[in-house]
């Protein structure tokens, strides 16, 4: 079984962006298997009944993508770095 990409002729730049993301995945895909379950998000995409992010999220679930996250990083104010520093300085002096 051959599964055919979907053409869709569309001017809504959202859907314009999801429709490429569509046909790399397409064109990466293995098995008629995943073209179909492809086929199906994007058809369900153009219906309205899921949301883009969820699009996307499907789309990318096949694999493992990598999901950016923020690390919070911790900062002091130079007097109170100084001050730190003086009592670890200070503690190691008298041991």
């Amino acid at each position: 079984m051959d599964v055919e990409k979907i053409d869709f002729d569309v001017n809504d730049f959202k859907f314009r962006t999801a429709y490429e993301n569509y046909e790399e995945a397409f064109g990466e895909a293995g098995s008629d298997e995943e073209k179909l379950e492809i086929n199906e998000l994007i058809t369900v995409l153009k219906e309205g009944e899921i949301s883009y992010p969820d699009f996307y999220k499907n789309l990318r679930g096949r694999d493992k993508w990598y999901r950016f996250h923020r690390t919070r990083i911790s900062t002091t104010r130079k007097y109170a770095y100084r001050k730190n520093q003086q009592k670890k300085a200070r503690i190691e002096r008298h041991k």
